[in-house]
């Protein structure tokens, strides 16, 4: 597959898995999620799922969970909107960067609090 397709089909998969949980999740904590990226496999076989929850006190175990429990019916409910024949098995992962950020950013706090 082409670059630019390739490309095209990861942000359909991250932009169409976002509103499937908002709007088809029965999960309430499922709704509180959000994609922040896929990486697709060369062979269009598997998808793993990079995501992060705006759900205070969320338990990202428990989310990866309970979205790979989902990730059949988010797949059928994926491949019937999607631009491509092929439906890659989706793998949900934590995306731990916006925790790492946070976690930085109370350290400058704290940093520029001592230097006061």
């Amino acid at each position: 597959m082409a670059g630019h397709k390739r490309d095209h089909l990861v942000e359909e998969i991250r932009q169409k898995l976002g509103m499937l949980l908002v709007r088809e999740a029965g999960d309430p904590h499922l709704q509180a999620v959000t994609i922040t990226g896929v990486k697709l496999a060369k062979d269009l076989s598997t998808a793993q799922v990079l995501f992060s929850s705006y759900l205070e006190g969320a338990d990202p175990e428990d989310l990866s969970q309970r979205l790979n429990n989902a990730a059949g019916f988010l797949s059928k409910a994926l491949g019937r909107t999607l631009s491509s024949r092929k439906m890659p098995r989706l793998h949900f992962h934590y995306d731990q960067g916006f925790d790492y950020a946070q976690d930085m950013e109370r350290l400058f706090k704290e940093i520029r609090k001592d230097d006061e």
